[in-house]
């Protein structure tokens, strides 16, 4: 028995269906295409009518555009700040455009992401990762911009959303000297991490314009564990005649490394938060915020950072005029009962920004 071939509708099925033309079909199913309401329902009910489901491939074959946005991230990325990948993907969807992962596993290796984004004929990235000049100009020779999300280039014509870590930490270290701190210790990132080196580089610079010097540093990799250490190592009690004390404030380059010291502080080392030694971090990630911890930390505005990158993205794509091309938004300072500040300070305060 011969099983005879059922053809899939069509955009000329569902045109005649609707009674409109094949054009008017191709820019209903185009979030950002001019078409009225009453037009596109028609078309969408002959659609769901007939099961017919735009190509995009083939659409793409004719538009030169694949609606596609390469992502690029890392893991860190997608364990530490997984609502950072949501609202990016939402607000690229909401600009029409699907978006696409390319994860690498550090930050070094944001020039094989980019090539393997590009191979896949994505209109353009939005990258999570670092990119150097010659990484940019290649997608720029490609023809496909390129948006920096929470990284940072010299270059004034580069696309770029961020926070304001310099701000936020340089607040941090103001409002730690303002409440009577002097020894203080770091907790940074990995080495290739320039988002844990633009917030430790500042915290640092701020501290010595206050004639703070002597900060001890201990090198992470952004996991509890390593903030765990950190602590072992920085927060022991100091031998006699020590020039070394005990450091009064550790502040970290994220929280998830500033829940680990927590933990050494209070279980290992038997120390009180904040008396003994306060604890600050960066990110404002959920755990931080459970009453185990109350991390003094400071949060980023990610939902206003996704849709800046992607109506940004959807500019350069589509060649029109941009206010700016670089954005830099205002982090949150959240003080709760790790760390000592000053009494009369506000709970939350906004920070940074242009």
């Amino acid at each position: 028995m011969v099983r005879r071939k059922l053809n899939a509708p069509t955009s000329y099925d569902v045109a005649r269906h609707a009674d409109v033309s094949q054009a008017v079909v191709s820019r209903a199913f185009q979030a950002v295409s001019p078409i009225s309401p009453d037009t596109r329902a028609r078309v969408l009910a002959s659609a769901a009518a007939l099961g017919y489901q735009p190509n995009a491939v083939a659409r793409s074959l004719i538009t030169k555009r694949s609606g596609l946005a390469g992502v690029l991230l890392t893991e860190a990325t997608q364990r530490d700040t997984p609502d950072v990948l949501i609202l990016l993907a939402q607000a690229l969807l909401r600009q029409g455009f699907q978006p696409l992962l390319f994860p690498c596993t550090r930050e070094s290796e944001g020039s094989l992401a980019l090539d393997k984004a590009l191979s896949f004929g994505v209109d353009g990235v939005v990258s999570c990762v670092g990119l150097s000049q010659v990484d940019l100009a290649r997608a720029h020779l490609r023809q496909r911009p390129v948006v920096l999300f929470n990284r940072h280039s010299g270059d004034p014509d580069v696309l770029q959303v961020a926070c304001d870590h310099a701000s936020a930490a340089r607040l941090l270290a103001s409002r730690l000297f303002a409440a009577g701190h002097r020894r203080f210790a770091v907790v940074t990132g990995p080495r290739d991490g320039p988002v844990s080196t633009l917030r430790v580089d500042n915290f640092l610079a701020r501290l010595a314009e206050l004639g703070i010097k002597g900060v001890q540093k201990y090198e992470g990799d952004y996991h509890y564990e390593s903030g765990h250490a950190a602590a072992m190592k920085l927060l022991v009690a100091p031998a006699p005649r020590t020039l070394s004390p005990r450091p009064e404030v550790v502040f970290c380059a994220n929280d998830a490394m500033a829940l680990g010291v927590l933990d050494a502080a209070r279980f290992a080392l038997m120390l009180r938060i904040p008396s003994d030694v306060s604890v600050v971090g960066f990110d404002d990630i959920p755990a931080g915020r459970r009453p185990a911890y109350l991390l003094t930390t400071v949060s980023q505005p990610f939902e206003q950072m996704a849709n800046a990158a992607a109506l940004l993205f959807r500019q350069q794509v589509d060649d029109l005029p941009m206010p700016s091309r670089q954005v830099l938004l205002a982090g949150t300072l959240h003080e709760r009962g790790s760390a000592q500040l000053l009494p009369d300070s506000p709970a939350r305060q906004q920070v940074g920004g242009a």
